[in-house]
């Protein structure tokens, strides 16, 4: 018998359902670890694009700082956004639904719904 030829055995008992291990701490500690990664990203990703698109055009040091203080503002909605969007998918998959549409808005996921 080749192993294309062997039979499939199905389990003895089927698995719960119910035994997932989804509770609102581990919804929480999701989110917050994808909420924590975004920030540290995207901030070490534009603090590092301010500072050597100042240094290659010459820029002084006041308007650099300049430059990463207007850079935060991305940085923090993509952070708000994204700990927002992370609590509403953890809440979806604890409740067996599949994972919906974004929506781009800030204040979209922090609605009572």
């Amino acid at each position: 018998m080749t192993a294309m030829e062997q039979e499939i055995v199905p389990p003895e008992t089927i698995p719960r359902t119910t035994s997932q291990a989804f509770s609102p701490l581990g919804c929480m500690l999701a989110a917050s670890g994808m909420t924590l990664l975004v920030l540290t990203k995207l901030g070490a990703a534009m603090a590092v694009s301010v500072w050597a698109f100042s240094k290659l055009l010459g820029l002084p040091e006041w308007l650099m700082f300049a430059l990463m203080a207007l850079g935060i503002i991305p940085v923090i909605w993509a952070t708000v956004w994204t700990a927002g969007r992370a609590w509403h998918v953890e809440r979806r998959l604890a409740a067996h639904l599949d994972i919906d549409t974004p929506v781009f808005t800030v204040g979209h996921y922090f609605r009572k719904s």
